[in-house]
């Protein structure tokens, strides 16, 4: 899956990156490593001029308790291309709010018959990649609170990745350049998403085994991406 990922990108170069302004997010410096359940904010693109920060974990807009979004933004930190026109959480999403992603790599772990070995996986050439994902705006009726959450959606691991993630075999949809702006498209026919929504090419990636302490470092840490 995709429970791990990495921004060595502060706001300016997010902004130069997506031709989007910072002004919310204009604090954001690089986070080396950002775990899917810590529900921090992060730095999201859509549609807007302006980059948002947004949670990892999407809370449905139809959730009524807070006491619910708890277990559910657990449950929804991927989404399962091969799945997300049908899943209850997704199928609004998926047709109306799709977002970026941005990072600069992922991690994933192969796992072998005594221990399991973390690797980073980036693109080549491309320091600051996206992610196909899907966002939704959750209203605590008790607090009015507005809390705007995503998703990464994942699909079928291409060859390498295949090795890196043996045991689910999945990897996140990674969109190239001309195809990012595409995805956040509102007229987008449920068959020209789904076209999106493909394995990377893996003679366009790279992996290398990552710090097996990676995740005691803080995220601010870029010793973080130093190879194993």
């Amino acid at each position: 899956m995709c429970y791990h990922i990495s921004l060595a990108a502060g706001a300016e170069e997010l902004a130069r990156r997506f031709g989007r302004k910072t002004d919310l997010v204009r604090k954001f410096r690089p986070a080396y490593h950002v775990c899917a359940f810590s529900h921090l904010p992060y730095p999201v693109v859509t549609r807007d001029e302006q980059i948002q920060y947004f949670r990892w974990g999407l809370i449905p807009y139809w959730i009524g308790k807070a006491a619910q979004t708890v277990t559910i933004r657990n449950q929804t930190v991927v989404a399962c291309a091969e799945t997300i026109f049908e899943n209850a959480s997704f199928r609004v999403p998926i047709r109306r709010r799709r977002c970026l992603i941005p990072v600069s790599g992922f991690f994933g772990w192969h796992h072998g018959q005594a221990q399991k070995t973390p690797y980073y996986v980036t693109v080549k050439d491309r320091p600051v990649i996206a992610l196909a994902g899907v966002f939704d705006c959750w209203i605590d009726r008790d607090s009015d609170e507005v809390v705007m959450t995503y998703s990464v959606i994942t699909t079928e691991a291409n060859p390498m990745m295949r090795h890196v993630n043996n045991r689910d075999c999945r990897m996140p949809v990674i969109l190239h350049d001309g195809d990012e702006e595409r995805w956040l498209h509102p007229e987008l026919s449920d068959g020209q998403i789904a076209a999106l929504l493909k394995p990377y090419p893996e003679q366009m990636m790279v992996c290398e085994p990552a710090q097996p302490d990676f995740m005691r470092k803080v995220s601010g840490d870029s010793g973080i991406l130093m190879p194993a």
